[in-house]
Formats: C-alpha cells, structure tokens, sequence
C-alpha cells in the first residue's frame, strides 16, 4: 500500500500512524503556508525521514487552496493518514482521498492506534443515490438478508435485492455469502446515509 501521512511539529503522531498501517510506500506530506510552521515541519519530516530511511518527502501549497488540492491528489497514495499539520492540509487531504475513494486513518492524539475512517470515501457515492437506497444503508444496522431489509424499508425482495446489488457495486455496502447472502455496511456510511436523509427536505 502507498500511504500519504500529513504531518506538522508532531513526529509522534507520524511514527505512531507508520508503526500501525502496514505500508510499502510512505509520503510524509508537509503544508506551505508561508508562516513560521513552515520550518519546523520540514525540520520534522527531515528527521523522520532520517529515522526512517525511506519515504518520500511531499510538499502541498496551502497559500492557494485549489493549486494545493491539485498536488495531494497528485501524490500516488492509496491511503491518507492524517497525522497532524494546518487545518488546511488535513481538509485538502481529506478531500483528496474521498474523491479519490482511497483509504483514509485518522490518527487522534488520545489513541495508540490509528482509527480507519474510510467509510467517509463514501460521501460522493451517497450525494448520488436514490431515497430509497438511503433508507436501506440507514437500515443496515448489523449483517441482515435481503428479506430483512426489505422489511426494514418496506419494499418487496426483488426490489431489495436489485437495490443492494446496485450498492455492493458501488462499494457502499458489502455481501458475503452464495445464496443467502448477508449484507452489510460500515457503521460511518449508516450515519452518513441517515444525515443526508434528514437533510434531504
């Protein structure tokens, strides 16, 4: 896997989100903001990179948000780790990995472990599907069958199963099984399908 980690003054945060995300390519990736901070996180990404002894330093111009959008998503990646550095660069990073439907970790500064996030990927997915379908994701709160969430959502089995299947395609939900499959979502995509729900009109 090819992991972009954001990065300010922390390196804790960085080694702490490498030591847990097993990666094959590492970009520590730095924001240009044209302020003081500037210095110090190229001192940190330096150091690590040292400590390292592999990685990719990258650097992102925060002074111009859609030039600065540009250059993460031109970094190969196939995950984000956000790690730390200007509200600016995690914002551009994760925009970056949801419209690029890549892996996404957030690595908080109260946990030993990076949290996967990725269900937050989904957000362009679920601007463009159907009420009804949301309805379903909103209804999936555990494994369940088709005939499960037909009843949940008050729609008959056929019409389930052609919804589910249009979802699994569009990596929205997840099936596991031959002919009693088993569907299921993560728990960051039923919320958001609830919130684009109530805020549907």
């Amino acid at each position: 896997m090819r992991l972009a980690v954001t990065v300010g003054f922390d390196a804790d945060l960085v080694v702490r989100a490498l030591a847990n995300i097993n990666a094959d390519e590492i970009y520590l990736v730095r924001g240009v903001t044209g302020g003081e901070g500037d210095a110090k996180s190229e001192v940190t990404v330096r150091s690590i990179l040292k400590a390292l002894r592999r990685g990719e330093e990258r650097v992102v111009d925060l002074r111009d948000l859609p030039t600065g959008l540009r250059q993460m998503a031109q970094i190969p990646f196939d995950a984000v780790a956000l790690a730390g550095g200007p509200r600016a660069l995690v914002i551009v990073a994760f925009v970056a990995a949801v419209v690029k439907r890549a892996g996404l970790f957030l690595v908080p500064e109260y946990s030993p472990h990076p949290v996967d996030v990725s269900g937050f990927v989904s957000l362009v997915a679920l601007g463009r599907v159907s009420r009804k379908k949301l309805e379903i994701l909103a209804a999936l709160n555990s494994e369940a069958e088709v005939e499960e969430v037909a009843r949940a959502v008050g729609i008959d089995v056929s019409t389930a199963y052609r919804h589910l299947s249009s979802l699994e395609e569009a990596g929205l939900v997840k099936g596991v099984g031959g002919r009693k499959k088993k569907y299921s979502v993560d728990p960051l995509v039923v919320a958001l399908a609830s919130l684009f729900l109530q805020n549907s009109g």
